[in-house]
């Protein structure tokens, strides 16, 4: 798996190397227990401040715009995982997790299991129509933006639920 970091200070080089020396046994834990494949991922691990510029970046690159999100863009995240134009990627919040070993496995972990959930039938159309809206690109009506944010609910607690494999970690 493709883990790399983004204008990363020296001072989370231990948690850069903690996210490199587990990311392919936390993919293959959770695709053995999800029974599913997961599309092709990369980790990005950035400070807080830069974060949403990742995120915005990669956003922009899948929707075909460079317009800003039309809602603020918070990082209240510990990670987050978006579409990529070849998948997904995981943007991993450095500044809380460089202080946490089994806070930062228990992310990726999360992180990586919603990125199974884009390989799921529909999930990468009913991603990109989300964005899509978000970048003002496509509006969604009232009913499709309630099926999403069900949706979305139902993943991140697929993903909670998962966390545990945090703990078969070597």
């Amino acid at each position: 798996m493709d883990v790399s970091g983004y204008q990363l200070h020296r001072r989370y080089a231990l948690l850069l190397a903690r996210v490199e020396e587990i990311a392919d046994q936390a993919a293959r834990l959770v695709e053995q227990r999800m029974r599913e494949r997961m599309v092709p991922t990369r980790i990005v691990v950035a400070a807080e401040k830069h974060c949403p510029e990742v995120v915005i970046r990669v956003q922009q690159q899948v929707v075909g715009v460079d317009t800003l999100p039309l809602r603020a863009t918070r990082v209240d995240y510990l990670g987050i995982t978006t579409l990529a134009r070849d998948g997904a990627v995981i943007v991993l919040n450095a500044d809380p997790l460089s202080a946490d070993t089994r806070m930062t496995d228990e992310t990726v972990v999360h992180e990586l299991v919603h990125a199974v959930q884009f390989s799921r039938p529909g999930s990468r159309e009913l991603a990109m129509k989300g964005l899509r809206n978000n970048y003002g690109v496509e509006k969604l009506t009232l009913t499709r933006a309630w099926k999403t944010n069900r949706g979305i609910d139902r993943d991140e607690r697929e993903a909670q639920s998962l966390e545990v494999l945090a703990r078969e970690i070597r």
